[in-house]
């Protein structure tokens, strides 16, 4: 009988058994089961999560670098026109102190020829004076009146044209 003794023992030891994984099951096994299974739709979830905002930020980066380059090309624009109205400008007043220059020496050649001709026409009045006094101081006699000063003015003419 000790074999059949040993035999029931088996078999209670194994009712024991199939119940402590039976309990295991429903209160550790499943538990844990399903919270791995919910950790691991978690790491799914977020490596899903990572590539989608991964892919955001590639998008946002192309956009952002589109619209540098964007920027870079306005900005040059805009330097390459500034650049240009700068020249126009440049060249402008180029033109414009040339003119002045050439206004300048313009009025200062006249103003040299007015200078001239006011100065020869004080080389003539001296020299008329000169003559009448000369004159004058040959024949002793005063030529001061408008028709001897008329005579001499006739004589530098005529020695001018001479001239």
């Amino acid at each position: 009988m000790d074999i059949l003794n040993l035999n029931w023992e088996i078999i209670w030891v194994f009712i024991n058994l199939g119940i402590l994984v039976f309990i295991l099951k429903k209160v550790l096994f499943g538990p844990v089961t399903k919270m791995l299974d919910e950790r691991s739709k978690e790491i799914s979830d977020t490596i899903d999560d990572a590539n989608t905002k991964m892919d955001e930020a590639l998008k946002t980066k192309e956009e952002y670098e589109a619209q540098l380059l964007q920027a870079k090309k306005e900005a040059q624009t805009i330097l390459d026109e500034a650049k240009k109205r700068g020249q126009k400008e440049y060249e402008l007043q180029i033109e414009k102190a040339r003119q002045d220059i050439a206004r300048m020496q313009a009025a200062a050649q006249q103003q040299a020829e007015a200078d001239r001709a006011a100065m020869l026409e004080g080389a003539r009045q001296e020299i008329a004076m000169l003559a009448l006094l000369a004159a004058s101081k040959v024949s002793q006699q005063n030529m001061n009146s408008d028709a001897d000063r008329a005579l001499v003015n006739a004589f530098l003419a005529e020695v001018e044209e001479q001239a």
